[in-house]
């Protein structure tokens, strides 16, 4: 009699049963840990935009503003950042661009679920000659409605126009997340 080598149906139907069982408990983490990489992500993205502005004000001696812009072709007067955002160089220094006025950095959208929001007294990033930030420190909350307000990151522009990562409160993180979606 030979004996053949294979598995049977109820063995094969098993298989799939743990199989699923196992990738329903494991999909809530992979969202997690996708979120917070897009957090960490447009947390660098940012703070590469905003170093590159600092660069091109000091390297040129102009004022160039940092600011929200979906179109990338003007400032947007909002708090929210994740439609994307621009630097340019603001030679007639009033904060907003003109056609003539040269685009440092041009950012798109982030993916939905991804926010960046700041406080409602600063718009904008105006980086003077000498590299400092007017105005009073600027954070922005950057957070994923996948991770959670766990997750959420900050990034603070300093007065000396020097960037720094910080912890959002409880508060700014749940800012954060409605603004998210």
């Amino acid at each position: 009699m030979l004996r053949r080598k294979g598995f049977t149906l109820i063995e094969l139907l098993m298989a799939v049963a743990i199989l699923a069982v196992l990738l329903t408990l494991a999909a809530p983490s992979y969202a997690t840990l996708v979120g917070r990489t897009h957090v960490r992500a447009a947390r660098s993205a940012l703070n590469a935009s905003l170093s590159q502005g600092r660069l091109a004000s000091v390297s040129r001696g102009m004022h160039v503003v940092a600011c929200p812009s979906e179109g990338q072709d003007g400032c947007d007067r909002t708090t929210r950042w994740q439609h994307g955002w621009i630097a340019f160089v603001d030679a007639d220094r009033d904060g907003e661009r003109s056609a003539d006025e040269p685009l440092v950095v041009a950012t798109q959208a982030l993916p939905d679920g991804v926010a960046i929001v700041t406080s409602g007294g600063r718009l904008d990033v105006d980086f003077q000659p000498d590299g400092t930030a007017g105005g009073s420190n600027l954070s922005l909350t950057i957070c994923d409605r996948a991770a959670g307000a766990q997750a959420a990151l900050q990034l603070v522009v300093s007065n000396a126009g020097r960037t720094r990562n910080g912890a959002p409160t409880p508060e700014q993180a749940e800012a954060c997340l409605r603004a998210a979606g």
